[in-house]
């Protein structure tokens, strides 16, 4: 089975969100949260600190598995996505890979067309931020 990881990045409030490039081959131009496929041998703990180095120019250095789930698109095999909070990085986070990135807050989050598969993940975290904020 395949297994995907997400990073969780938030500062002052916000979260970061990453746009596909317009010529990708699946889901151009949908919002996601950072990260990819993790490699064969590899760990999700690893993959998310790979993927966020590649595509963001961060070290991660502390991290904390808050959400997991299998998903399937339309006539796709189901994956396994992990979601990782990131607590620690080192470096200033770069746009290295996608189309744009944003810092969205959480209530905001639904204004973005983002992947069906985040989307699971999405609705918790709305709910929970909003009763971390009263």
């Amino acid at each position: 089975m395949l297994h995907v990881v997400a990073g969780i990045i938030e500062s002052d409030g916000r979260v970061l969100l990453c746009r596909r490039h317009r010529n990708s081959k699946r889901f151009p131009l949908k919002w996601e949260f950072p990260g990819g496929k993790v490699e064969s041998g590899e760990s999700p703990e690893n993959a998310i600190r790979r993927e966020l180095n590649e595509e963001l120019g961060i070290i991660v250095s502390k991290i904390e598995k808050i959400d997991d789930y299998l998903y399937a698109y339309e006539n796709e095999k189901k994956f396994h996505l992990h979601f990782f909070k990131i607590r620690d990085h080192a470096g200033k986070i770069k746009n290295l890979q996608f189309e744009d990135i944003a810092w969205v807050k959480p209530e905001e989050l639904s204004k973005y067309d983002i992947l069906s598969g985040d989307k699971p993940f999405l609705d918790n975290y709305i709910i929970l931020k909003s009763h971390t904020m009263v």
